[in-house]
């Protein structure tokens, strides 16, 4: 006989601000309750496809009066599986995803602890010692070509042989069509390699979000009449967009405007003054906000339209020239507020 797999208690992972869902750090932790609608999954981005699989939730939740969950997973199951070799190119950090989950209007979200003896879990014990004895669920909804279990070897079927045996439904929400495509996460992925955030933002339903935390650069931007704040990736695991130059909003926790202010960012190689093989860099440029102190504060780059490419200057002057559009140019596809600070 099978010896039951010991979850974790989640003391380990990292702090997640909600205010609303109830957050619990893995199954331990979780509540008994009477009609609970689950879903599984990374939940990378959660874009329009997601929004419609917990949308068909939110309503039979409401009908029958039970409560949603969604239960994902941190580490992301291929960095445990692949390490370095994993290639992973996240969409979202854990806090991003949690945030985003719980404007659906969530009722729990679970942060299932990933490790190895986790990945080893067959199928069936997963729906038995997860879905029916963790979650005690009522119904799984699935999205099209779920897998789940050891080996991705787990799908819709023999999910539904499991309901018939501990008496719980399972629906299929198909595949979220946009713009004649199938929404998923990679598509996004490969518009964002393209360096096409509209398009990105199109299937996601929102603004791609990019975390950094401010550094110290070496004060060229201020130089030219163009003072810029150096960001090192917050999550080193998470996509960037194409090199370019990029209209943006950012934001941070302490911004006095209130409201995301709007910015340029450039992404990748200074050609006119680096070295060739010089590292990439992003360096984002506020359009308001005066110049605040921003050093070590995490910024959020919520993308809008790219710009231009990256390009070589003959002169300072050319590239001085060159920012003064791009500015220009950030400021007219970017939303106008009103200013309430004086500036």
């Amino acid at each position: 006989m099978r010896r039951p797999y010991r979850f974790p208690n989640g003391r380990n992972l990292p702090p997640l601000l909600l205010a609303f869902v109830k957050l619990h750090r893995g199954l331990p932790h979780f509540p008994s309750g009477t009609r609970r609608i689950v879903t599984t999954g990374t939940f990378d981005g959660v874009h329009l496809g997601h929004q419609a699989l917990l949308g068909w939730m939110m309503d039979e939740a409401e009908a029958a009066g039970a409560e949603t969950v969604v239960l994902t997973f941190d580490p992301h199951p291929r960095k445990v599986l692949f390490g370095d070799d994993s290639g992973l190119e996240l969409l979202q950090s854990l806090d991003q995803r949690a945030q985003s989950l719980e404007a659906t209007g969530l009722d729990h979200l679970v942060v299932q602890p990933f490790d190895r003896a986790f990945s080893r879990l067959r199928p069936e014990d997963f729906v038995r010692d997860v879905l029916v004895r963790g979650l005690g669920c009522t119904t799984v909804v699935v999205g099209h070509d779920h897998r789940f279990g050891a080996g991705r070897e787990g799908n819709e079927e023999l999910l539904r042989e499991c309901g018939e045996t501990y008496g719980f439904d399972v629906a299929h929400i198909p595949p979220h069509i946009e713009d004649e495509l199938t929404v998923s996460s990679t598509k996004i992925r490969q518009r964002l390699h393209d360096g096409d955030v509209a398009g990105a933002r199109t299937l996601m339903g929102q603004s791609f979000q990019w975390q950094g935390q401010v550094v110290r650069g070496d004060g060229r931007g201020r130089q030219l009449g163009f003072p810029t704040a150096n960001l090192n990736a917050l999550v080193s695991d998470q996509i960037l967009p194409a090199p370019g130059v990029y209209a943006v909003e950012a934001d941070w926790s302490d911004n006095p405007s209130g409201h995301p202010v709007p910015a340029m960012v450039h992404i990748g190689p200074r050609p006119t003054f680096d070295e060739a093989d010089a590292a990439p860099r992003v360096e984002v440029h506020l359009l308001e906000a005066g110049r605040p102190d921003l050093y070590g504060r995490t910024l959020s780059l919520g993308f809008a339209e790219r710009l231009r490419d990256i390009q070589k200057f003959d002169s300072s002057d050319g590239l001085i020239t060159q920012l003064h559009r791009d500015a220009q140019a950030a400021r007219d596809c970017l939303p106008q507020r009103n200013s309430t600070d004086g500036r």
